[in-house]
């Protein structure tokens, strides 16, 4: 697992990396997330992290946080320069620095830490760090312990959330994760009442984007496909971003 300063730095990069994309690359459309622009992306990133920012500093649990948050977000100007758009979600990651305290976290209904959003930041991010990278034919720079870190947080969190807004439960499911030789560098796995179960096994990366619901490679699924088809399904049901911009 990465250490907090490790999740903040990597956050940083993702943001340097999509906001710091030239006006050439920037119409390129991004398949993974149909309907965007590699500008799209970067727009959703800095508007996203400004709703963030409103949560980090409301309260824990705090009453309508997430919905001010989107609205100071959604009053941003349009159309923004990158160099907005990286200074916005810069802000955020600024705000998660210093010791740990309780804020509004949307991932567990409104109660966490900054130490949350710290994991959070760098899972969230490398994805669509990813979908820039496939769109631009960039090589991935994810490192394996960066993807064990943020799949394991999808699995702890992410989908779990997924699982409760949308009040579908796939079942039980399992994540081997690879490292670059092709050893298990972890195991994470998410419980459920229910019987199916499911074993996904593959390189970290691929399984951290098949999680996300993205393409992917070299991922072997035994057991119940149903199950992995399911959870794959979650995050498209459970909530969908426009391009904003």
């Amino acid at each position: 697992m990465l250490t907090r300063d490790q999740r903040l730095d990597a956050a940083r990069a993702s943001i340097d990396y999509i906001t710091g994309r030239p006006e050439a690359e920037q119409h390129v459309e991004v398949t993974n997330c149909p309907g965007w622009t590699v500008y799209n992306a970067a727009a959703h990133v800095g508007r996203v992290l400004v709703a963030w920012e409103g949560m980090i500093n409301s309260g824990p649990g705090e009453e309508g946080a997430r919905d001010r948050a989107y609205e100071v977000s959604n009053a941003r100007p349009h159309g923004a320069p990158m160099s907005d758009l990286r200074a916005w979600a810069h802000s955020a990651i600024d705000a998660l620095e210093g010791p740990t305290r309780q804020c509004f976290f949307s991932m567990t209904g409104g109660v966490g830490d900054t130490d949350l959003w710290t994991w959070h930041a760098p899972s969230e991010l490398g994805v669509h760090r990813l979908d820039v990278e496939a769109a631009l034919g960039h090589q991935h720079a994810m490192s394996v312990p960066e993807a064990v870190d943020a799949t394991t947080y999808a699995a702890t969190y992410f989908l779990p959330m997924m699982r409760t807004v949308t009040e579908i439960d796939p079942g039980a499911l399992a994540l081997e994760l690879l490292d670059a030789g092709g050893s298990v560098a972890s195991t994470v796995e998410i419980a459920s009442d229910a019987g199916p179960v499911a074993t996904v096994r593959g390189p970290a990366v691929q399984v951290l984007l098949a999680v996300w619901g993205r393409p992917h490679t070299d991922v072997e699924v035994t057991g119940d496909g149903q199950v992995w088809a399911g959870w794959r399904e979650l995050p498209s049901q459970a909530f969908q971003f426009g391009t904003w911009d």
